[in-house]
C-alpha cells in the first residue's frame, strides 16, 4: 500500500509503485509542472497525448510522365525498384521519360547522389530558368536549372542533387524568365545560390552570363558570384 506522499509523487513524475498494476496509461510527457501538480493533489490520471506522428509517405503513382500544361511530373525515381527491374545489374540506375517536347534523364551520381537532365530542341537563352521542383524523404526544394546549347541544336540542362534519399519525385515547370525572380526575397536568393552549386559545368557558363547582365549591385548577381566560389 503506498502512503499520501508517494502516490502524489508518482502522479507527479508519472510513475507507479513497483506492485501497482498499471490499470491505465499515466500521461505525463506535454503537460507542464503546474498542470501535473494539481491533477497529482487531486488524484486525477492525466491522459497519455497522442505522440506526433510522422508525416505520411507521399504516394507517386505515376509510371508515365503527367502532363498540366507545361508543367511535367515525372514518376518518382526509385533506386531500388529501377534496380529490381533492370534485366542485368547496371552501372548505375537510368530512368528516362520523354514529355511536352522535353526529355528527361535522372540517373545515379556517385554515392547517394542523382543527376537530372532535361534537353529541349530549341536553344533556351540565358535569360530564361526552368523550375524544377524536387522532393525527398522530409524534404522539398526548388531549383532552378539553367541550360546550354548542344552541337547538334537544341539546349540541355544539369543538376546535380547531392544526399538523396532512396528515391526522388521531380516537377518540372514552365521556362521563367531571370528578371521575373525577386531579388529583394529572401527564399528566392536561398533558391538561387542552391542552384548554382548544383550545376556542374559548362552550366555554370549560363550562370555567369547572367550575373554579368545584372547591375553590379544587384543582389541576385552577388548571390551568383558567391554560390560559384
Amino acid at each position: 500500500m503506498s502512503t499520501l506522499p508517494q502516490r502524489y509523487w508518482r502522479g507527479l513524475t508519472g510513475g507507479r509503485a513497483v506492485d501497482e498494476k498499471p490499470l491505465a496509461e499515466r500521461g505525463r510527457e506535454g503537460y507542464g509542472l503546474w498542470r501535473r501538480y494539481w491533477a497529482a493533489l487531486l488524484g486525477i490520471r492525466l491522459p497519455p497525448k497522442d505522440a506526433a506522428q510522422p508525416p505520411a509517405t507521399r504516394d507517386n503513382p505515376l509510371t508515365e510522365p503527367y502532363v498540366q500544361g507545361a508543367r511535367v511530373r515525372l514518376p518518382r525515381f526509385d533506386r531500388a525498384a529501377v534496380r529490381l527491374a533492370a534485366s542485368e545489374e547496371p552501372e548505375r540506375m537510368v530512368a528516362r521519360w520523354a514529355a511536352a517536347g522535353r526529355r528527361f534523364t535522372v540517373r545515379e551520381s556517385g554515392p547517394g547522389g542523382v543527376e537530372l537532365l532535361v534537353q529541349v530542341d530549341r536553344e533556351v537563352p540565358a535569360t530564361e530558368v526552368l523550375p524544377v521542383d524536387v522532393a525527398t524523404v522530409g524534404d522539398d526544394r526548388r531549383y532552378f536549372l539553367v541550360f546550354v546549347p548542344e552541337p547538334a541544336g537544341g539546349s540541355v540542362g544539369a543538376l546535380r542533387l547531392a544526399e538523396t534519399s532512396g528515391w526522388i519525385d521531380v516537377t518540372v515547370d514552365e521556362e521563367l524568365p531571370v528578371a521575373a525572380l525577386e531579388a529583394g526575397d529572401p527564399v528566392t536568393r536561398a533558391r538561387i545560390a542552391q542552384s548554382v552549386a548544383a550545376t556542374p559545368d559548362p552550366g555554370m557558363a549560363t550562370w555567369a552570363e547572367i550575373a554579368a547582365s545584372r547591375p553590379a549591385d544587384d543582389p541576385l548577381s552577388q548571390v551568383i558570384k558567391d554560390a560559384a566560389g
